[in-house]
């Protein structure tokens, strides 16, 4: 697959912890030709910087409008990608400040708990309410901990903030249906993020779940994924050779379906999206 593209960047807008404009620099640096910026139930990326579209085509890249949504399918969770969509969509919008809203204000109320529990500021409010943040989440406040040296590693620490940070503020998911509806009607399509996360963590068959959603418009999969990750002590994938293949049934579906396949480094800062460029240069991605 090209490894010239990649479809899947996030930014301070959302959980990443660099800017869209040092995400491109490196991307300038790395020879890609085409990115997306895919925060999380989020379009700041292509607003607080100025013309982002503008800035990328003078460093030779082609940006494409992008986002990344939490959505329910069957009970699960699973995430949706949209892509070459209106960034000034109504519904679209309208969907984000809502999502916006009320994660604001479950993290707001989270990071109060956190410090009452731990007797300090754990999580500094000006650490975590950037201007250029749409979307409060949790992994802000999971960092925060384990900076502090509360918790040895992620997991753990997100599973004591599910257990005693427990508020009453629900972020409804939409259904993929709706979900799928909304980025078609915006001019956009829609493809299935990291889809080897939900063959080896739930019960739901691919297969069937593509035979179910490509006639109501699924555009792709995510195929080219950085699934194995060695700093992970509990890995889904436990090598690079369980990672590849995956890909290889992963593109084997997408063939069948006939389906666009996409690749993305799931980067949430400028090391990441380099360590995915090497990562393919080595395994001779074309």
């Amino acid at each position: 697959m090209n490894r010239t593209i990649d479809l899947h960047l996030h930014t301070l807008v959302s959980d990443g912890n660099c800017t869209p404009l040092e995400m491109l620099a490196v991307a300038r640096e790395l020879g890609l030709a085409q990115v997306s910026f895919t925060d999380h139930d989020a379009l700041g990326a292509y607003r607080h910087w100025g013309d982002l579209f503008a800035a990328a085509g003078g460093l030779g890249i082609e940006l494409v409008s992008g986002i990344e949504l939490d959505v329910n399918y069957r009970d699960k969770e699973l995430h949706l990608l949209g892509y070459g969509f209106r960034i000034d969509d109504k519904a679209i919008n309208g969907r984000l400040r809502l999502v916006q809203g009320l994660r604001r204000q479950r993290v707001l109320r989270q990071l109060e708990d956190i410090n009452r529990f731990f007797g300090r500021k754990v999580v500094e409010r000006g650490k975590v309410l950037l201007r250029q943040r749409d979307s409060l989440m949790k992994p802000h406040l999971v960092h925060a901990m384990l900076d502090e040296g509360l918790f040895p590693e992620y997991r753990e620490a997100a599973r004591w903030l599910a257990e005693n940070a427990q508020v009453n503020i629900h972020v409804p998911k939409l259904p993929i249906v709706d979900a799928l509806r909304m980025i078609i009607a915006a001019g956009g399509e829609a493809v299935l993020a990291h889809p080897g996360y939900m063959v080896k963590e739930t019960d739901i068959s691919l297969a069937a779940f593509l035979e179910e959603l490509v006639p109501l418009g699924l555009a792709g999969l995510e195929v080219d994924y950085p699934y194995f990750q060695e700093k992970d002590p509990q890995p889904p994938f436990p090598d690079l050779a369980s990672e590849q293949e995956m890909v290889a049934g992963l593109r084997e579906l997408a063939e069948r379906f006939h389906l666009k396949m996409t690749r993305g480094s799931d980067a949430h800062d400028t090391e990441a999206l380099k360590a995915f460029a090497r990562r393919s240069a080595e395994t001779g991605d074309e």
